[in-house]
């Protein structure tokens, strides 16, 4: 076989494996993870400002 049919049929096979796909585990796995920080983050974020001004209040 000559060098540029092996290197053809080597770049074609590198391409395939190597060939970045957004499946549908990767979305479950990112829904699964992303949407309960979503709704956690607005609740976490409100308590750590009130606890810092509570803190704040109570040094001065």
């Amino acid at each position: 076989m000559p060098f540029k049919e092996r290197r053809k049929k080597y770049l074609q096979k590198r391409k395939s494996r190597n060939q970045a796909r957004y499946s549908w585990t990767d979305f479950f796995a990112d829904l699964f993870f992303y949407v309960p920080e979503l709704i956690v983050l607005p609740f976490r974020l409100l308590w750590w400002a009130l606890r810092g001004l509570v803190r704040l209040i109570d040094w001065t």
